[in-house]
């Protein structure tokens, strides 16, 4: 991200994909910890010094593929969350809230139906000063229920499954930034965060290196209509008498 001014971002939400292999299915740990490590390390560079970091993800059932062939992971719990709040308090930051993003009440025997929140600020700044006073209620619980909202099929019948939640990027701009922050999303994925930002008012950077995702990423952001999942956050942009699209 070196075209980006240091200390220029109020906010970075972070989705972390799956891997940082090319082939996009197998998982190294150590790497992939090195990996994140590198792109918390140029966040912490670019945020303000009131900065906030928001990471989501959902931990995943441990195998011996991702650790060298050590079977003695097998079968457990890797709690990737755990390992991220590491490597970011390792760089500076600091966790000072976490919330339980529940995906779906139905049991799944496959996949984890939750997914963890954290929140950082980075370095010793004051949390108070990163804040906005007023706590909408929406964010105020330490588990969201926002099931649907992960999907998103574009005008090419493209399907991108496991997207995020509109409403989560909505309450972290609302809490955390005024119009006219910059926000950063290192990992676009669908354009989630840049699609709420623009609709918010806030100008953001994005990087994605599937180019693939791309015609799904600019229909985000230019006709978010498009989108079931948007629609709650229209709605009551609407209702607020301030749509746009930016």
């Amino acid at each position: 991200m070196p075209e980006v001014n240091g200390a220029s971002a109020k906010i970075a939400i972070v989705s972390p994909p799956f891997t940082n292999q090319a082939d996009g299915k197998t998982l190294d740990k150590t790497d992939y910890i090195a990996f994140i490590r590198r792109v918390f390390t140029e966040l912490h560079r670019i945020l303000t010094p009131t900065g906030i970091l928001v990471t989501i993800n959902t931990d995943l059932r441990d195998h011996a593929r991702y650790n060298g062939g050590d079977t003695r992971f097998d079968g457990l719990l890797w709690q990737k969350h755990c390992d991220i709040r590491g490597v970011a308090e390792n760089l500076g930051f600091r966790c000072f809230d976490t919330k339980i993003w529940v995906k779906s009440l139905k049991q799944d025997m496959y996949r984890y139906t939750f997914a963890y929140i954290q929140f950082f600020r980075k370095g010793d700044a004051d949390t108070r000063t990163s804040i906005r006073r007023r706590m909408e209620p929406e964010f105020a619980p330490h588990v969201w229920l926002l099931e649907k909202g992960t999907l998103r099929r574009d005008s090419r019948s493209y399907t991108f499954r496991d997207a995020i939640h509109p409403e989560i990027v909505s309450r972290c701009l609302d809490r955390f930034t005024v119009s006219g922050d910059l926000v950063i999303s290192p990992f676009v994925g669908s354009g989630t965060v840049l699609a709420v930002a623009s609709l918010m008012g806030r100008p953001s950077i994005g990087y994605e290196i599937n180019t693939f995702l791309r015609p799904l990423i600019e229909e985000s952001i230019q006709s978010p209509l498009h989108f079931p999942a948007y629609s709650k956050l229209l709605n009551r942009i609407r209702a607020a008498g301030s749509f746009s699209i930016c």
